[in-house]
């Protein structure tokens, strides 16, 4: 009969022999997968490597295994010789980052870049603000609105011609009030007194009404300096937009070129990445 020490220490054997079993189990695991990852990187079966790295190993084990980027290197350097493969006419212009990478699209005499490449997912997204110019030049809305800064500059000029005409009259009327105000001050008396002074009342506020008229004029003709900078302002816009616009189409024409026009392009892109994925696929 085994006494209760022979018991705990057979106990003690079993438990740690499953312990053994499942570490075991695990790190065989953890090879299998590391091997089966390995495979279809050497064999370039994207879609595998993406699923084997992402969804099956461990956080550790993907940490460990890119502490040097050696997984985002691998994932990168695909992408974009696969872009350069579909796509020959796009041109890395900068790498963001070990899973980032931006690219423009042709090459012409303003390079930006247009679009950003994650390999981390992976995605190809074409930048909000450009693809908003895109539109943009594409439904004339650059025209339009250039033609209402262009209104503004033109109203603008004509307020400035039409300004120095209205106070020259306003000036003359003043002139003629303040005349009017000093004759009746010279014939007050103390018998004539509250008439005098209530007529002087009345040109008082005449001068005034047409002084406040006067100023909404001055702004146009009295500040120079002012005037020239609203001027240059807006013909700074509307340069600004005419150069966007014109890079816009500029992209725009290529992209009718080489897609065939921007939903053609989304549809492509999409269709890259589907491609990508299935490289290799078994």
């Amino acid at each position: 009969m085994e006494t209760p020490e022979k018991q705990e220490e057979l106990q003690n054997d079993t438990s740690f022999n499953s312990v053994k079993e499942s570490a075991s189990g695990v790190l065989g695991g953890l090879m299998g997968q590391l091997k089966r990852l390995e495979e279809a990187m050497d064999e370039e079966r994207m879609g595998d490597v993406y699923r084997i790295y992402w969804n099956e190993l461990p956080m550790s084990i993907q940490q460990s295994s890119n502490e040097n980027h050696e997984i985002d290197n691998f994932l990168t350097s695909k992408l974009d010789q696969e872009i350069q493969r579909t796509f020959p006419f796009m041109i890395m212009r900068e790498v963001i980052s070990p899973v980032l990478m931006d690219y423009q699209i042709g090459s012409y005499y303003r390079d930006r870049t247009v679009l950003q490449v994650d390999a981390t997912q992976p995605a190809i997204k074409i930048f909000p603000l450009i693809r908003e110019q895109w539109e943009k030049a594409a439904s004339g809305k650059y025209k339009a609105e250039m033609a209402e800064l262009q209104n503004q500059q033109d109203d603008f000029d004509a307020k400035s011609i039409a300004a120095q005409s209205e106070l020259r009259g306003l000036n003359e009327k003043i002139s003629q009030q303040e005349k009017q105000k000093a004759e009746l001050e010279e014939t007050k008396t103390f018998m004539n007194r509250k008439k005098i002074e209530d007529e002087i009342e009345e040109i008082d506020q005449v001068i005034k009404d047409l002084k406040q008229q006067r100023s909404q004029w001055t702004p146009f003709v009295g500040d120079q300096m002012s005037g020239k900078s609203q001027k240059i302002e807006l013909a700074n816009k509307i340069a600004a937009l005419a150069l966007e616009q014109a890079i816009a189409l500029k992209e725009l024409r290529l992209i009718n070129k080489r897609f065939g026009g921007l939903v053609e392009m989304d549809v492509a892109l999409d269709r890259f990445i589907e491609d990508f994925l299935n490289k290799g696929a078994k």
